[in-house]
C-alpha cells in the first residue's frame, strides 16, 4: 500500500474566502473575550447588585407564587421612594457638572484649617440636613462635596464619608420626617410631631454626644495639605438650575409627590443638560429596587418572622435589641415594618431601628449610598471598623433610656 501526501492548490479567491473566515471566527473569539471582559468588569464595578440579584434568585426558590405572579414583585417597591432617590441623583450629578461643590469646598478650605475640624463640620453639617431633609437626601448632597473636596486635599477623605454615614443617621432620628422609619412609626400610631421629637429628643443627644466623642479621638489636629489645583471653569447658569430644581424636588418630596415630579425632571436635563443623564449613577437606584424586593421577601422568610415574633412579643428591652437586630438583616425600615406587626411598643422600636441604622452596612439604606458613591473599595472595611463598636455602644447607652 502506497501512501502519499494530499496536496491541494488554492486559488486567489479560494484564499481570499478562508483568510476571511479565519478573521470571522478570531474576531468572534475577540468579541466573546470582549463581552466576557466587559460583564466581569460590570459585576465587579457593581457587586452589590449581583449580590443582591443572587439573593433574589434564592428566594424565589422558597417563594414561587412570585414567578406566577411577577407584578407582586413590583409592589414590593417603595416607588415613591425610587423616584425620590433617582431624582436626586440627576440632580446633584448636574450641580457636579456645574462645579459648584468645587467652588465650595475651596471656600471651606479657607476656613477650616485640620482634618478634625473639617470632619465634625461635615458630620454636623449632614446630621443637621437629615433632620428636615432625610439621611438619604442629605447625604445625596454632602458626599458629592466631599468628594470635590478629595480634589483639592492630599488628606484622605474616606473616613470623614464614613461618619458622615453615621451622622445622617443619628441626625435623621430626631424628627417624623427625617427618615422613612420614623415617618411610618408617625402615621401607624397617629402620633403628632412634637411627640416624636420629644420622644427622640434623649436618644438623639446621646448618641450624637458619643458620635462627637468618637470623632475627636478618631481624627488628628492634621493640618489639611492642599493641592495646587487650577480651578475648572465654573457654570453658574447649571449650578443656580440645579439648585432650584433641587429645592424643588425635596418640597415635592416631602408631600410625597416625587413620582409625578420626576419625568418632568428627567425631560428637563435632558434637554438642558444631556450628560448628566449620561453620568448619573442610575446604578445605584437599581440596587434599591432590588433591595425593596429581597428585603420585603426576606422578612416573610418563617425562620426570620418566628424570631422576630419572639422578640417582639416581649418587654421593652426585648422589642428594642430585637429592632435593633432586625435592621442588621433586612435594614431599618422594613425592621420598622415588620417589628410594629408583633409590638405596639412605639417608642422600643423606634429608638431600635434608629439605633439600628449603624452596625451593618445593610443597616440604613443611607450607609448604601455612601458606600456606593464613594467608588473606593477600602470604604467597606473602614466603615465597619467603626459603625460596628459605635453600634456596640450607642445600642447599650440608649437602652438604659428605655428602663
Amino acid at each position: 500500500m502506497v501512501r502519499g501526501r494530499l496536496s491541494v492548490s488554492l486559488d486567489e479567491g479560494e484564499k481570499g474566502m478562508l483568510g476571511s473566515i479565519t478573521m470571522m471566527f478570531s474576531n468572534g473569539s475577540n468579541s466573546m473575550r470582549t463581552v466576557r471582559c466587559r460583564t466581569a468588569g460590570m459585576l465587579k464595578r457593581h457587586i452589590e447588585i449581583t449580590v443582591l440579584v443572587s439573593l433574589l434568585a434564592l428566594l424565589l426558590i422558597g417563594q414561587r407564587s412570585y414567578l406566577r405572579h411577577p407584578s407582586a414583585l413590583l409592589a414590593l417597591v417603595d416607588w415613591e421612594t425610587i423616584a425620590t432617590l433617582a431624582g436626586i441623583i440627576l440632580i446633584t450629578t448636574s450641580i457636579r457638572r456645574s462645579r459648584l461643590f468645587g467652588k465650595v469646598a475651596a471656600g471651606v478650605l479657607v476656613r477650616l484649617d485640620s482634618e478634625r475640624m473639617l470632619a465634625i463640620a461635615l458630620s454636623v453639617l449632614t446630621a443637621g440636613m437629615s433632620t428636615f431633609l432625610t439621611n438619604d437626601i442629605s447625604l445625596l448632597v454632602v458626599v458629592p462635596l466631599t468628594l470635590s473636596l478629595q480634589e483639592y486635599v492630599d488628606n484622605d477623605m474616606t473616613k470623614i464619608m464614613v461618619f458622615e454615614a453615621i451622622a445622617a443617621n443619628v441626625g435623621s432620628a430626631l424628627t417624623p420626617i427625617g427618615n422613612p422609619q420614623n415617618l411610618f412609626l408617625w402615621h401607624r400610631w397617629g402620633l403628632t410631631f412634637g411627640q416624636v421629637v420629644r420622644a427622640m429628643a434623649a436618644p438623639v443627644g446621646l448618641m450624637s454626644f458619643l458620635l462627637l466623642v468618637v470623632m475627636w479621638f478618631s481624627f488628628r489636629n492634621r493640618k489639611l495639605e492642599p493641592k495646587l489645583r487650577e480651578m475648572c471653569d465654573f457654570n453658574p447658569r447649571l449650578a443656580v438650575l440645579s439648585l432650584t430644581a433641587l429645592a424643588v424636588y425635596v418640597a415635592m418630596s416631602e408631600f410625597r409627590l416625587s413620582l409625578y415630579a420626576f419625568l418632568p425632571l428627567f425631560a428637563l436635563f435632558l434637554f438642558v443638560d444631556r450628560d448628566s443623564v449620561r453620568q448619573a449613577d442610575w446604578a445605584l437606584a437599581g440596587m434599591f429596587i432590588l433591595m425593596f424586593v429581597d428585603f420585603h421577601m426576606l422578612a416573610a422568610v418563617h425562620p426570620v418572622s418566628k424570631v422576630l415574633s419572639a422578640l417582639g412579643s416581649g418587654g421593652a428591652g426585648e422589642v428594642f435589641f430585637g429592632s435593633v437586630l432586625a435592621s442588621q438583616i433586612v435594614s431599618n425600615v422594613p425592621a420598622a415594618i415588620l417589628v410594629s406587626q408583633f409590638s405596639h411598643s412605639w417608642r422600643a422600636i423606634a429608638y431600635g431601628v434608629n439605633v439600628g441604622g449603624n452596625g451593618l452596612f445593610i443597616g440604613s439604606l443611607a450607609n448604601l449610598i455612601v458606600l456606593k458613591m464613594s467608588g473606593d473599595r477600602r470604604i467597606w472595611r473602614v466603615f465597619h471598623l467603626y459603625s460596628l463598636p459605635y453600634l456596640a455602644v450607642s445600642a447599650a447607652l440608649v437602652y438604659f433610656l428605655l428602663l
